[in-house]
């Protein structure tokens, strides 16, 4: 009876400790969620819905910044700028330049965002400011040929090669751009440079047109990532005929006020869709400048009723 007795009480202490063995599993294996999060493979329908009930990130993740800023940004130059002159400026430019300096009264220290900066020097609006006048701010390139390029110059703002997303959310996608048809440098830059969203993916890459993908970033994110939080002087648009795809999708309320836009045709007749759009963001078209609609530069600025009606 005893021996029955031991047995039995073995057996229950046996099983005490496996019950007390696996309730500790479980709390070490609580804690080290806790502690280190799921792993990257790890997808629960309650991990993975609750991450897409979140919906896109907002403006000022600052998780998403720095990771933003480690992969995709580079800071801006010291030293000398090392120019190679070649800036293809057309007419209309130094009237360009003019009209904007003399809106801002020569005002130093401005700031800007350019996007589509291009390789910071060929048509550059931004360039002539902050060489003349010390404007900084940010230039946004997803094109790594011109990025390259862009990173030599010398410029003396910060620069990223991320591409700015027509949606709310961060996407890969593919871009597209026409092969050069020369080996002029003028023939490759003006190629580059016309480098936009493929969201058709109607361009194969074939002979004609060269297709690759890039990070994709509401523009919202990367204007916090470069630290820009009070007011922004001018934004450059500049980017093959995707602007407008763009601006629908910016959060324009989580952006620092600006001052002035000023957008590039590229081969596109968009001035009764800036002047709509806009108009309802208080901004209306101050200046057009070139003759042929799709090669205009379009200046909008803050709408003020003493001096526009």
């Amino acid at each position: 009876m005893s021996l029955d007795k031991t047995r039995a009480n073995r057996w229950v202490s046996m099983a005490i400790l496996s019950v007390l063995g696996i309730f500790g599993l479980v709390l070490l294996l609580q804690l080290a969620a806790m502690l280190f999060g799921p792993s990257k493979s790890a997808c629960t329908k309650q991990v993975c819905l609750a991450k897409f009930l979140e919906g896109p990130p907002a403006f000022n993740n600052e998780a998403m910044a720095t990771y933003l800023r480690n992969n995709f940004f580079t800071p801006s130059a010291g030293g000398g700028y090392k120019l190679s002159g070649f800036t293809g400026k057309p007419e209309i430019y130094n009237d360009l330049m003019k009209y904007v300096k003399d809106y801002f009264e020569n005002k130093r220290n401005g700031v800007f965002v350019d996007l589509g900066a291009g390789d910071g020097e060929y048509r550059s609006i931004s360039l002539d400011l902050e060489m003349n006048l010390d404007w900084t701010g940010l230039l946004v390139e997803p094109n790594e040929e011109l990025y390259k390029r862009l990173l030599k110059k010398g410029r003396k703002a910060q620069a990223t090669k991320a591409c700015i997303s027509p949606y709310s959310y961060p996407a890969k996608l593919k871009l597209s751009y026409p092969k050069p048809k020369g080996d002029s440098e003028e023939e490759i830059i003006v190629a580059l440079g016309k480098t936009k969203i493929d969201q058709l993916g109607e361009k194969p890459d074939n002979e004609e047109y060269h297709l690759f993908e890039a990070q994709c970033v509401p523009l919202e994110n990367l204007i916090y990532t470069a630290g820009i939080t009070k007011s922004i002087d001018i934004v450059v648009l500049d980017m093959a005929g995707t602007d407008l795809d763009v601006l629908l999708s910016t959060k324009l309320d989580q952006l620092p006020e600006f001052e002035m836009i000023i957008v590039r045709a590229n081969g596109a007749s968009i001035g009764s869709e800036l002047g709509g759009y806009f108009l309802e963001r208080n901004m209306v078209v101050k200046k057009v400048f070139g003759n042929a609609p799709e090669d205009a530069i379009y200046v909008l600025v803050k709408f003020d009723a003493r001096r526009d009606l």
